[in-house]
C-alpha cells in the first residue's frame, strides 16, 4: 500500500496556492470587517494571518523533511503524541479540515450564482444545497481520471485563477479612489477593537489561508522531498499572501467599509462598482476557477489522510487501497465528497467557517508543537534555535492566544468544533481494539 512518488515542485506549489485560495478570500472580508470596524486592523488581520501561515508553512517543511509521509498532521502527531491525537487530527481532516470547507466553497459559488439561477431555485435552500452537492460530485468525478490528470488539471486551473484574482485585484486599484476609501482605515478613528472580535476575526482569516500545509499531506508522492516540499510550501503561501493583501485593498478601496459590513459577496459589489456593466460575468468566472481550483486541491490532498490512518489500520481496510492505474486512493477520494455533501446540509456559511477554523488552528497548533520537543541531537545550533525553538513558539503562543479568546467569544461553534472531535472517539476505541486482537 504505496503512494507514487511523481509529483513535481510546480505541482506541489499550485497544490498550497489552490487549496488556500478559495471561496474565503470573495466572502469573509465582509465579516471580518463587521468584527473589527474601521481601524488598521481590517488589513492587520490579513498581515498577522499570512505571518502565521509563513511560520506555519516553514515549520511543516521541517517535519515533512523528517517525516515525508502521507497524512500531514497525522503522520507528524503519530511519532510524537501517540495515536490518539493523531487520529483525532484526522478525524478533525475528514470533518473540519477537508470537508467543512469543501462544503463552504460549495454553498458559496451557489451563493455567487443567485444571480443567474431561476428565481425558484434561489428561494430555495434545498436546491441551492442541492446545486453544491452536484459541483462537489462533478469535481471528484474528474479526479478518478487519475494522478497525473488531476495534478494538470488543477494547476491550469489554479494558474488562470491566480491570474485572475491578480488582474481583478490590479485593475480595481488602478480604477478606484482608494486613497479616499482607505484613508479612514488607516487612521482608525474609531474605538478600540474587542480582543474577542480580534481572535474571532483573525480565525475567519486563518480559515481563508487554510491550505498553506497542503504539500505536507502528499510528502509521501512529491519527489525530493527534502527540497521540493519546502519551496512548494513556501513559495505557494507567499504568493497567496500577497494576493490577499492587494485583494482586501481593492476591496475596501473601491467601496466604503459601510457598505461591505456584515456582506458575505464582497467581491461583487466591488465589481459593481468599479465595472458596472461586466461585474457578474467578471465576477463569477473568478469564483468558478477559484471553486473549482480549490475544491479540486482539497480533494486531492485530503484523502491522503485517510489513505494513511488506514494504513495504520484506524479506518477501514478499503480506504488505503490504490488504484494502480489511475495511481490514486480513488475509494478515499470517494468517501471525502460523500462527508463533504452531508455537511452542506448543515449550518450557515460563517458558523461553518468559524467551526472549522478554531479546530484547524488548534490541530495546526499542536502539530507544530512537536518541533518544540524534539532534542537537539545533532542538529546544527543556529537552525535548532531557530527552526525548532523560535519559530514554532511565536506559531504556538500566539495561536493559543486566539483560541482562547475564540472560545469565550463564539463558545458555541467551539464547542461544536469540540463535540465533532470527540464523536470520532467510538470510532477510535473500536479500530484501536481491532488493531490489538
Amino acid at each position: 500500500m504505496q503512494l507514487f512518488r511523481e509529483v513535481g515542485f510546480l505541482a506541489a506549489t499550485l497544490l498550497v496556492i489552490g487549496n488556500i485560495i478559495g471561496i474565503g478570500i470573495f466572502t469573509t472580508s465582509g465579516l471580518i470587517a463587521t468584527e473589527v470596524g474601521n481601524s488598521p486592523w481590517l488589513l492587520g488581520v490579513w498581515l498577522i494571518g499570512g505571518m502565521l501561515a509563513l511560520i506555519g508553512a516553514i515549520c511543516y517543511s521541517v517535519l515533512a523533511v523528517r517525516t515525508p509521509q502521507a497524512g500531514g498532521e497525522y503522520a507528524f502527531l503519530y511519532p510524537s503524541y501517540g495515536p490518539l491525537p493523531a487520529f483525532l487530527s484526522g478525524w478533525a481532516s475528514l470533518i473540519i479540515g477537508f470537508s467543512a470547507p469543501i462544503a463552504a466553497s460549495a454553498l458559496g459559488l451557489v451563493i455567487y450564482l443567485g444571480p443567474f439561477l431561476p428565481d425558484f431555485v434561489s428561494r430555495s435552500t434545498l436546491l441551492q444545497k442541492c446545486l453544491a452537492a452536484l459541483t462537489i460530485m462533478f469535481i471528484s468525478w474528474l479526479l478518478f481520471w487519475g494522478l497525473k490528470f488531476g495534478n494538470r488539471l488543477h494547476g491550469i486551473i489554479t494558474l488562470f485563477n491566480l491570474a485572475l484574482t491578480l488582474g481583478f485585484a490590479s485593475a480595481v486599484l488602478w480604477l478606484a479612489p482608494t486613497s479616499e476609501n482607505l484613508e479612514p482605515i488607516f487612521t482608525g478613528n474609531s474605538a478600540p477593537v474587542d480582543p474577542s472580535s480580534l481572535g474571532q476575526a483573525i480565525v475567519l482569516v486563518m480559515f481563508s489561508y487554510s491550505g498553506w500545509n497542503a504539500a505536507a499531506y502528499m510528502a509521501e508522492e512529491i519527489r525530493r522531498p527534502s527540497r521540493y516540499i519546502p519551496g512548494a510550501l513556501l513559495l505557494g503561501t507567499g504568493t497567496v499572501i500577497l494576493a490577499y493583501l492587494l485583494m482586501n485593498l481593492a476591496y475596501f478601496g473601491a467601496v466604503p467599509l459601510s457598505q461591505l459590513q456584515g456582506e458575505l459577496a464582497v467581491a461583487e459589489i466591488t465589481a459593481q462598482t468599479i465595472f458596472p456593466t461586466q461585474a457578474s460575468i467578471f465576477v463569477t468566472t473568478l469564483i468558478l476557477f477559484s471553486i473549482l481550483s480549490s475544491i479540486t486541491a482539497m480533494s486531492i490532498a485530503g484523502p491522503r489522510v485517510y489513505f494513511a490512518m488506514s494504513r495504520n489500520r484506524l479506518l477501514p481496510s478499503w480506504l488505503s487501497e490504490i488504484d494502480e492505474k489511475r495511481k490514486i486512493p480513488m475509494k478515499s477520494i470517494l468517501f471525502q465528497a460523500a462527508v463533504a455533501i452531508s455537511m452542506v446540509a448543515i449550518g450557515t456559511f460563517r458558523e461553518i467557517l468559524l467551526f472549522a477554523g478554531v479546530i484547524l488552528m488548534l490541530f495546526s497548533t499542536l502539530t507544530v508543537s512537536v518541533l518544540l520537543r524534539i532534542p537537539r541531537e545533532e542538529i546544527n545550533s543556529f537552525q535548532f534555535w531557530i527552526l525548532y525553538r523560535l519559530l514554532p513558539g511565536i506559531f504556538v503562543l500566539i495561536n493559543t492566544t486566539i483560541l482562547i479568546n475564540v472560545a469565550f467569544g463564539s463558545p458555541r461553534e467551539t464547542a461544536a468544533g469540540f463535540l465533532t472531535l470527540m464523536a470520532g472517539l467510538p470510532l477510535y476505541f473500536f479500530y484501536r481494539h481491532q488493531k490489538t486482537t
